[in-house]
């Protein structure tokens, strides 16, 4: 399997990701938007509403998300709501009496019973009557108070009253509003959503997970039935896999090509080119089932070890067909001790150069490190144990030509 997850490649607790994955757990989308553009804002709204209306979008931020909508219909409820405001002022500041708060409090909680008795069963309900308890708790506890607490309790009416007359008088400020446009956008937010050249920009959160493949391609897919040009981190690093995907798959096949027919131009003999060949699937092969074994996913940090597998367990394989041809010719033995420890030294100095690379703490590094030891690992056994064994077997039988001299037949006697 291939693990597209570029999170799955950085050292564990790194606060980047450890963050990319709380947002991913609690959200359920990526940090990380898509960009689009616009040209005028009609077409800007256009789009804004194209991509809100896609499964794989949860939102679509632009500088219109800075203009308030329906400012008309606003405009006029406000209108409706002046005369009201108009004439409410804050009372003069004004000490606390006790009896008159309690009589108040006590007003409040009689009306909390009514409501509570008359609302339907819920959440609603359940809202009331926790306000009722509350108040009926205050009411308590003024009957409880003694008088010195009038102060404190006037400190508190200072303060409730102070913030009631700001939040009024905002509010009455406000009451005749002028139309906001673009212009009214502060220079900081107009120059990151609006460019130089006057398009406009927009950025689209996910819905899904970009990190999965299936996310990732569901939401690029999607967001080009609007834009075709779409871009942004997500576009970029969905792209950069696809290619980097097929570039790993074509290096294989050129580099498994390329040691072929290397093979056959320096040995020249089909079947042992062939059988080097083999020992070089073989171990291939095995490779894949240790990664299965020990739990490794292809991924974007290990794609490219394959090829360094294939040239180096080619060297070892060629190694033992040479010296077994030049022991055919000129006789010996076909894998001697010097020719298996020098595969031998050769191969585990390769493989302690690759192994050194997981004492990484990158786990795409650690992953690279531990494909490259067990691809030589394998293809060293598959060119030592295997290939000398296939050599012997397929090495053709002589035959034995016994010359037999039969004496010249007698000679007749003259009649």
């Amino acid at each position: 399997r291939f693990d597209y997850n570029l999170l799955h490649l950085q050292a564990r607790g790194t606060e980047s990701v450890d963050w990319e994955e709380r947002i991913l757990r609690s959200a359920g989308r990526s940090s990380f938007v898509a960009l689009s553009t616009a040209g005028s804002l009609s077409e800007l709204r256009e789009r804004v509403a194209a991509f809100e209306a896609l499964d794989s979008v949860s939102d679509v931020e632009s500088v219109l998300s800075l203009i308030p909508t329906d400012q008309e219909t606003k405009a006029k409820i406000l209108a409706e709501i002046a005369p009201i405001v108009a004439p409410v002022a804050v009372a003069p500041r004004d000490g606390v009496d006790l009896p008159r708060l309690l009589a108040a409090v006590r007003a409040l909680r009689q009306r909390l019973d009514l409501a509570a008795d008359e609302a339907p069963s819920g959440h609603d309900r359940d809202d009331v009557v926790a306000l009722r308890d509350e108040t009926a708790a205050l009411a308590r506890k003024l009957e409880q108070a003694a008088p010195a607490a009038a102060p404190s309790l006037a400190t508190l009416q200072d303060q409730l009253r102070a913030d009631f007359a700001r939040t009024l008088g905002r509010l009455k400020r406000n009451l005749h509003p002028t139309p906001i446009g673009l212009a009214d956008v502060p220079g900081e937010l107009r120059r990151k959503l609006v460019g130089e050249s006057g398009r406009f920009l927009l950025q689209i959160q996910p819905k899904v997970d970009i990190w999965d493949r299936n996310g990732a391609e569901r939401f690029i897919r999607e967001l080009r039935t609007v834009d075709a040009d779409v871009a942004g981190t997500p576009v970029i690093t969905f792209e950069a896999i696809r290619y980097m995907e097929r570039a790993y798959k074509e290096g294989t096949l050129y580099a498994f090509l390329l040691v072929g027919l290397l093979t056959a131009v320096i040995v020249r003999r089909t079947r042992e080119s062939v059988l080097a060949t083999i020992s070089l699937v073989l171990g291939t092969l095995c490779t894949v089932g240790l990664m299965f074994a020990f739990g490794l996913p292809f991924n974007l940090g290990n794609v490219f070890g394959f090829p360094l597998i294939l040239g180096a367990g080619a060297e070892f394989g060629l190694n033992v067909v040479l010296r077994y041809g030049e022991a055919r010719l000129h006789g010996g033995p076909r894998l001697p001790r010097s020719t298996f420890f020098a595969v031998l030294v050769n191969g585990l100095t390769t493989v302690a150069g690759f192994g050194s690379l997981m004492i990484a703490a990158h786990r795409g590094i650690f992953g690279l490190g531990l494909l490259l030891t067990l691809g030589m690992i394998a293809t060293l056994a598959a060119s030592l144990i295997v290939l000398p064994v296939l050599l012997r077997w397929t090495e053709p039988r002589t035959t034995a030509v016994v010359l037999v001299i039969e004496p010249p037949p007698p000679k007749r006697a003259a009649a």
